[in-house]
C-alpha cells in the first residue's frame, strides 16, 4: 500500500500506518513530532509496542528476503 492511502482506516490505524511507512522507508526521519503523533492516539507502552514490532518485521525482512527464505511459525489455536 502506498504512504499516505489510508483513508478508509481509522485515525488511529492511520497514525499508526504512517509511523510504520516512515520508519520503514528512512527511520532517519522519524522525528519528536511524529512520535507525537502518535500519542494522540496511544498510550506511551503502545507507541513503544508499535515500535518494537515494526522494528521487528523489518528485522526479519531483511535477514530473510536476500536469502528468499521464507519465515514459517508452527500454528497457533487462539
Amino acid at each position: 500500500m502506498k504512504a499516505g492511502n489510508y483513508a478508509r482506516f481509522s485515525a488511529d490505524e492511520q497514525a499508526a500506518l504512517n509511523f510504520a511507512d516512515k520508519l520503514t522507508r528512512d527511520l532517519t526521519q522519524i522525528s519528536d513530532t511524529d512520535i507525537e503523533a502518535l500519542k494522540q492516539h496511544f498510550s506511551d507502552e503502545q507507541v513503544l509496542d508499535l515500535d518494537v514490532l515494526v522494528g521487528l518485521v523489518n528485522l526479519t525482512n531483511r535477514l530473510t528476503d536476500p536469502l528468499g527464505a521464507e519465515l514459517e511459525f508452527p500454528e497457533e489455536k487462539i
